[in-house]
This record gives C-alpha cells, structure tokens and sequence, in this order.
C-alpha cells in the first residue's frame, strides 16, 4: 500500500517534471559529469537561455 508521504513525493516528482522545474537539475548533472572543471551556468541564465528557445521554434508549442 502507498503511503501518504510517498503520494506526496511521487506527486512532488511529477509536478516538476511536468513545470520543467527539474531541467535545471539535469543540466548541472549533465554538465559536472560530462563536462567537469567547466563553469556552469547559473539558473537564471539557464531559464532565460531555455525560455529564448522556445521563443525561437512557436511551432513546437502545442497552443
């Protein structure tokens, strides 16, 4: 049986990956994993980079 608590976590979980709340997380893996000693951009300039993208291809949204 699920608990609460882990109701709780797993909607947290989806929530984020749904809002790409959690691209930032991967991002700063990826790049100390792939790429160490190389400087990692901070979240602000990673959202506006992210933001710029999809800006650039509207015929990707959905809406």
């Amino acid at each position: 049986m699920t608990t609460p608590r882990e109701l709780a976590k797993g909607l947290h979980w989806y929530l984020r990956e749904v809002s790409g709340e959690s691209a930032y997380d991967r991002y700063v893996e990826h790049r100390r994993r792939e790429h160490p000693g190389e400087p990692v951009m901070g979240r602000r300039d990673f959202e506006r980079r992210r933001q710029d993208a999809r800006e650039a291809r509207p015929q990707a949204r959905c809406c």
